[in-house]
């Protein structure tokens, strides 16, 4: 008679672990032909890196699909650092006048809580303005630029301007293609600085009008002024209809700063004369 044997039933086999980067790039060829694919997709940082990335993530006990994310997330980080740094290269704008390097315990007039609600960049997406008034060495061309940075991290296209490089290039394009014209209409911030340090004539007004008028409701303006509103028009070539028509455009939208604190350039020569 032929019995047969029976077994105990094998407890439950824990699960297979999850694959690991080490696994799926166990080889140097392995290791080249994926860069190689990485290129042929379009990734342009993270092939040269994969070394590394593969490195930290078998180092970690990553999984593959936190590898990937690794590798993804590095690529994009790696693009968006490249178009800041284009931007910001660009746009004319003073890489060090950022908002985290504006002294707001100096500058007690000034509003802290209106500037942070400018940085959120929601002025930028409904196409209103800023406006900074104040006397010279205040910060309101810092502030304006740190606001201008702010929207390039945020993914905005930036141009910066003195109010006099802005009406001497919109005369270069009264006799040429009109590329400063096109340049300063489509940005999606426009920065004007130092506006009010000289008067304009008649024709200088109808420029900086043109901009203006081009730009409403199609563009942010940021404008920096040490001239209060009331003496616009007497800095519009004395024209009381074309002020009126170009802050008629201006503040229909638009944030007014007005900045009534102490200079910094005076700050700084007080300090360098006192540690004399």
């Amino acid at each position: 008679m032929t019995t047969t044997a029976t077994s105990k039933a094998n407890p439950k086999a824990p699960p297979p672990p999850a694959a690991s980067a080490a696994d799926a790039l166990a080889d140097a060829s392995t290791l080249e032909r994926a860069r190689r694919l990485l290129h042929d997709l379009g990734f342009e940082f993270v092939p040269e890196r994969l070394p590394e990335l593969l490195e930290t993530s078998i180092r970690d006990n990553h999984t593959l699909t936190s590898f990937l994310e690794q590798l993804l997330q590095t690529e994009r980080h790696a693009r968006e650092e490249r178009r800041v740094r284009t931007a910001l290269k660009l746009s004319g704008l003073t890489l060090g006048k950022t908002l985290e390097e504006f002294d707001f315990a100096f500058q007690r007039s000034l509003d802290k809580n209106q500037i942070d609600l400018l940085a959120t960049g929601e002025f930028v997406k409904r196409k209103e303005n800023v406006l900074f008034l104040g006397p010279p060495g205040v910060g309101k061309s810092h502030l304006a630029q740190g606001l201008a940075i702010r929207a390039i991290q945020q993914g905005f296209s930036v141009n910066f301007t003195t109010a006099d490089a802005l009406i001497d290039n919109l005369r270069r394009d009264d006799n040429g293609r009109r590329a400063y014209r096109r340049k300063f209409m489509t940005t999606a911030v426009l920065v004007i600085d130092e506006l009010g340090f000289q008067a304009l004539d008649r024709r200088d007004a109808h420029h900086l009008f043109r901009v203006i008028s081009y730009r409403y409701e199609k563009g942010a303006t940021i404008i920096t002024s040490n001239k209060s509103i009331s003496q616009w028009p007497e800095m519009l070539a004395g024209d009381d209809v074309l002020a009126t028509a170009i802050l008629d455009r201006l503040l229909h939208h638009c944030h007014v700063v007005n900045i009534d604190g102490r200079s910094f350039r005076l700050k700084s020569m007080e300090a360098q004369v006192n540690n004399r």
